[in-house]
């Protein structure tokens, strides 16, 4: 998908919209998706015209308007429908075939789509017979023979058909052919037509299923239902849809894989009385009106779409408003659709404004046209995935693309623009070209994550978005990618991962660091050109790359193909160690890096050619001239080792953190490092490396390469750090120290060095002044709610003592405004430092407030609560959709579960309820719950909890809970092995006899001679 919501992040993320690096550590929840994804389409050719074009299909208060039938459809009411499981005869029987092509999880190349007729009509009330909502159907698929065959192999899943809906002609002879048999193959979704006479090698034929039926439900898949209550108080059903990576197969039968690619008339069927109207793919083409039992209904045709995928089909009948706006050309149209209440309250606007921005940035950056006329975008209330980038009708799920200027935070409108940055870049790089197979996801996913970085400087060049990439995405790559446990970029069952998302766009970040921008974007123009309208593999995009290095006269010693092998095809990355070994000698050495000491490499997965080495463009600057605009690069073809000729005393690899690595410095070259970062000219080292040398040693001393102490003695300098990314980066590493010891007698110790360091550098430097909301100041905002998360998360009670007075005052006054940008971190501690008063006023805002990101942020401070009556009675509402949407159950239990408070209270509540969670939220949702709670486990206790749990789950969730076991005794072992080591760092000492506060001045009296004010207490 475009933008999957595949995290289940510990609070709503600040720095973007991926997966946590918490999430991506822990490898309990790794999802292997073939049947959740997205992707997009775009074009070369001058777009698809119509003479009787409409204008303008969707007036903000009026439907559209109608002509007189024509065509009028079947009355589908009155036939009868035959479930297709149950009343076909099933291929999957006792009698199985051993035919190879239908027992193959692919279709087979015999049968070509070249164009579909699809034709729907959802019910948006219940069928008073079946008390179902119902959706009904025809369509068409006009195909090419290219191998003769006697089947028919097509996809379809949960669609009712009536007994003779299948009608085959042969287009090029002009005659109806004799269908034998229709079988359904249920363990490929296969339907299965068997003629009496093989097709005819090159002919065309066309196959029409004149009528079905299937239920229009709410499982967020295919052609779905969505509800809500307007700005009226009225309950409003619409119809969605979300395809990728299988839904089209349960809302018509088609050959449902990425590489068959066809063009589209869509027809949507809705009733003229209920204010509704349908938008697709393509503008609307002309209306009429039928009647159906005596009721008219109106049609919309659309025009028809260019080759794509079925998987980027979108439909929808809704009754939404919107807001439109035009690329500066004039020439595309862009509309947010939304809810009448968002939109009345100006939550499409800035959506509105960057859009046709992000357009033209795109389409100017590789020079190809965006080829439709229009380009919609919807928010939906009722969405399973993040975002889908369906080529002319992107769909969203209301938290990532609505936004307010006065409720939404400074993360909403980063996280905003990203999120449309990336649809709108998928499509060209999904849609306009796509993988050919979801085990190339990556081309469509790592592209959209890369180009939307393009996107949003387009919109704002002050957003630091290079620095931002390597947060939200480099640094979510390498926790990602550390274990034996991951996958390469190319894998067969199409993973849709932070593999795919993020190692995907921290590859071709790389890639364009080493061939340099003009060559690699060139290249890039070139791809789009020549693989437009079809798919396209890795070796397709390597090939453009070499061609133009080649042109180009570039790297010419460098063999392109396997360096990009053996990034793609292999999992993991490279540890690499720098160290003097002579007076002008640097070795650096690269091995595979696995973070648990207890991992070891799985080499029946690695790829023969490389087996966990790589091609290594090392980039490094000499100490004295680190702050240069140039540096040197050192490629490692596959050696284990090279030498560097340098006298310097030290030097700083990976420049800009471009590289997908992570270094390890000799002890006595990290000790000049650190001389470097505790001078006053520490901003000579960029930001982009200050933050990955955090990463990179509090990841390397998890591995047990380097102690903690190491570790700890390099975040002295932040002291006087004031950049957004090496806080964000140090807060989200000692993130994992904060669950271990959560309980631990040295936790408050170990709090007040965080304070030590924090207070007077970005706490006492932002403050809580925002009186400045521009969007220049973007990430200095980000970095002041940052400050005042991390100071009141660990304990300052100044920090404390605001929040409760603003939350005081809100409470005091319900128009009272709180900071967005801190607002979630006040709503947390206040609700954490109160009791019953302060957490059912925010439940009762909850229910009141309309923006569905104000609705995170609360569900999230709810979650902070300290009392466990009050978290289980939590827990009780998110199992009520009436209360917390299905979409969002899963988030909200992880934040539960996630809470030092709640991890016990979660794990019990699970235990009481088992069946109860099951039923209602499913297990995906469950397991959220237990997931997070696990993560912070690391006791004998938190071991016979999951064994207790373990009984009453059963068989069915075996390998859930052994993952949960394994990630308690890592716990267990990390905690055994450093918390001693951190108590002694922090001069404490822990005795059989209890805890005895024994703490060295030397380690912070530096610290507070500089700052005397940094803590509210002396030592």
């Amino acid at each position: 998908m475009g933008f999957d919501d595949l995290s289940l992040t510990e609070r709503p993320k600040k720095n973007g919209f991926y997966i946590s690096k918490t999430a991506a550590i822990a490898s309990v929840l790794v999802v292997v998706v073939l049947l959740v994804a997205e992707g997009l389409l775009v074009g070369l050719v001058g777009r698809p015209t119509c003479d009787n074009v409409v204008d303008d299909i969707a007036p903000k208060t009026t439907i559209p308007s109608k002509t007189t039938s024509k065509m009028p459809p079947t009355d589908a009411s009155t036939t009868k429908f035959t479930t297709m499981p149950t009343s076909l005869p099933d291929a999957g029987g006792p009698d199985a075939p051993t035919d190879e092509e239908i027992t193959n999880s692919r279709l087979p190349l015999s049968l070509t789509p070249i164009h579909y007729k699809v034709d729907l009509r959802p019910v948006l009330e219940k069928d008073v017979v079946t008390g179902m909502y119902i959706f009904y159907g025809s369509s068409s698929v006009q195909y090419n023979c290219t191998n003769s065959t006697g089947k028919v192999l097509l996809h379809s899943r949960n669609l009712n058909y009536t007994e003779n809906s299948f009608v085959l002609y042969d287009e090029t002879e002009g005659k109806e052919l004799t269908i034998d048999s229709i079988e359904f193959f249920r363990p490929n979704e296969y339907l299965i037509i068997r003629t009496a006479t093989p097709c005819v090698e090159g002919n065309t034929y066309n196959l029409t299923a004149n009528e079905f039926q299937g239920e229009l439900a709410d499982d967020l898949n295919g052609i779905y239902r969505s509800e809500y209550d307007n700005i009226e108080g009225d309950h409003r059903v619409i119809a969605i849809s979300q395809m990728e990576t299988t839904g089209a197969r349960q809302t018509f039968p088609c050959f449902d894989e990425p590489s068959f690619k066809a063009t589209f008339d869509i027809i949507l069927r809705f009733r003229t009385d209920l204010n509704y109207y349908a938008i697709s793919n393509m503008p609307a083409m002309y209306y009429e009106a039928t009647d159906i039992d005596g009721t008219e209904w109106n049609s919309t045709h659309f025009e028809t779409t260019p080759i794509m995928s079925t998987y980027l089909l979108a439909v929808s009948v809704c009754d939404f408003e919107y807001e439109e706006a035009f690329t500066a050309d004039g020439n595309i149209q862009t509309r947010i659709y939304a809810r009448d209440i968002p939109v009345r309250n100006g939550e499409v606007t800035y959506a509105s404004s960057v859009s046709p921005t992000i357009l033209d940035v795109l389409a100017t950056h590789f020079n190809v046209s965006y080829p439709l006329p229009k380009s919609d975008q919807m928010a939906v209330p009722d969405f399973g995935a993040g975002a889908m980038e369906n080529w002319g009708l992107v769909l969203y799920r209301e938290i990532y693309l609505l936004y307010d200027e006065v409720i939404s935070s400074v993360y909403n409108k980063y996280s905003v623009t990203q999120v449309i940055g990336h649809e709108l870049a998928h499509q060209w790089f999904g849609n306009l070209v796509t993988c050919e197979w979801w085990s190339e996801i990556w081309l469509n996913e790592g592209f959209a994550t890369f180009v939307q970085y393009i996107a949003v400087d387009g919109v704002n060049s002050n957003w630091k978005t290079d620095e931002l990439f390597v947060k939200d995405d480099l640094q979510v790559a390498l926790y990602a990618d550390d274990s034996s446990g991951s996958h390469a970029l190319v894998h067969p069952q199409g993973y849709f991962s932070d593999i795919s998302y993020s190692k995907g766009g921290s590859f071709l970040r790389m890639v364009e660091d080493f061939m340099g921008t003009t060559t690699f974007t060139n290249a890039l123009i070139n791809y789009l050109k020549g693989m437009a309208y079809s798919t396209a593999t890795h070796d397709d995009l390597f090939q453009y790359w070499i061609d133009e290095a080649d042109a180009d006269g570039l790297l010419t010693d460098v063999p392109l193909q396997q360096v990009f092998e053996s990034w793609t095809l292999q999992m993991g990355f490279p540890l690499l160690t720098v160290a003097r070994t002579g007076t002008n000698a640097i070795t650096v050495t690269q091995e595979y890096f696995l973070i648990n000491p207890d991992d070891s490499p799985n080499y029946e997965l690695a790829y023969p050619d490389y087996n966990y080495t790589w091609y290594v463009p090392f980039t490094y600057k000499g100490g004295s001239v680190i702050s240069g605009s140039t540096h040197d690069t050192a490629w490692m073809m596959l050696e284990k080792e090279i030498q560097i000729t340098t006298s310097e005393e030290y030097i700083i690899g990976n420049i800009d953190a471009k590289g997908i690595y992570r270094i390890q410095y000799h002890a006595d070259m990290l000790g000049k490092i650190e001389e470097k970062l505790n001078s006053t000219t520490f901003t000579d080292i960029s930001t982009q490396n200050r933050a990955q040398l955090i990463d990179d040693i509090f990841a390397i001393s998890r591995s047990g390469r380097e102690s903690v102490e190491v570790a700890l003695e390099l975040t002295k300098y932040l002291v006087q750090e004031i950049d957004y990314i090496p806080w964000t980066t140090f807060l989200d590493a000692i993130t994992y120290f904060e669950r271990i010891l959560g309980r631990s007698v040295i936790y408050g110790d170990f709090a007040d060095y965080v304070l030590s360091i924090l207070v007077p550098s970005i706490y006492n430097h932002y403050g809580w002044d925002d009186i400045d909301t521009s969007d220049d100041v973007l990430v200095e905002r980000m970095t002041r709610g940052l400050a005042i998360g991390a100071a009141c998360e660990y304990g300052y009670q100044e920090c404390i003592d605001n929040a409760t007075d603003l939350y005081r005052q809100w409470m005091e006054n319900s128009s009272f405004i709180i900071s967005s940008t801190y607002r979630t971190d006040v709503l947390c501690a206040a609700i954490r430092a109160g009791g019953e008063a302060e957490w059912n006023y925010a439940w009762d805002q909850y229910l009141a407030v309309d923006s569905a990101q104000y609705k995170t942020d609360l569900r999230y401070a709810m979650s902070c609560s300290k009392d466990p009556w009050i978290l289980n009675r939590y827990l009780e509402f998110v199992l009520d959709p009436d209360k917390v949407r299905q979409q969002d159950a899963s988030r909200t239990l992880s934040y539960i579960g996630g809470q030092e408070y709640g991890k016990y209270v979660a794990w019990a509540f699970a235990f009481n309820n088992w069946d109860k969670m099951l039923s209602t939220v499913g297990s995906s949702a469950t397991s959220s719950l237990l997931s997070a709670a696990t993560r912070r486990f690391s006791t004998e206790f938190d071991l016979s909890l999951v064994e207790s749990l373990r009984e009453i789950a059963g068989v069915g969730w075996t390998g859930t809970f052994n993952s949960y076991t394994n990630t308690i005794r890592t716990n267990m072992a990390w905690r055994e092995e450093n918390e001693p080591k951190i108590a002694n760092w922090l001069g404490v000492s822990v005795t059989a006899e209890g805890y005895k506060d024994t703490r060295k001045m030397s380690k912070i009296s530096e610290i507070e001679l500089l700052h005397p004010k940094a803590l509210n207490k002396k030592y």
